[in-house]
């Protein structure tokens, strides 16, 4: 069993549907709940890289993909929790029951987090590594934000 830290709340109705987590090594998982009951929240997770985890925020990965075909065999899990605490249990695919799985066809809409109230713009500077440059700018023009300086600042990189 596995400790987990709660990352993001990806889909939220009336409690967290699709939330992301890490472990103390930096794993990430993506989680779906599964069942909600007088034990806690229960979650079907997945460990999911970062290029993995973009590409379904981005609304490229169908949910139930990233669980059927997970990139690393035993990378399934049932998260549960308790209070504060999210713990994984490793499970096998062949105890993962059709209840567990979220349906086919979904793919994350990133619009959805948007509300009716009027745009606001927060500015925010991020230093990232040369290495992830094309990640970040990935995630950028998929989430549809604007980066001012991205294109300036790529070239400074470029130029090392």
């Amino acid at each position: 069993m596995r400790q987990l830290t709660l990352t993001n709340t990806l889909e939220y109705y009336d409690v967290p549907q699709i939330i992301t987590a890490t472990d103390a090594t930096g794993t990430r998982y993506l989680c779906t709940l599964y069942a909600n009951d007088v034990d806690g929240y229960r979650y079907l997770g997945v460990q999911i890289s970062e290029p993995r985890l973009m590409a379904f925020v981005g609304g490229q990965l169908d949910l139930r993909d990233a669980y059927l075909h997970p990139e690393v065999g035993d990378a399934l899990y049932t998260i549960s929790v308790a209070g504060e605490q999210l713990m994984a249990d490793a499970i096998l695919p062949e105890n993962i029951s059709e209840d567990m799985l979220p349906e086919a066809g979904y793919f994350f809409d990133a619009s959805d987090l948007t509300d009716d109230t009027d745009a606001q713009i927060d500015t925010y500077q991020l230093e990232v590594p040369a290495h992830d440059r094309v990640t970040f700018s990935t995630l950028i023009s998929r989430m549809g934000w604007h980066a001012s300086s991205l294109g300036k600042s790529l070239r400074k990189i470029a130029a090392l």
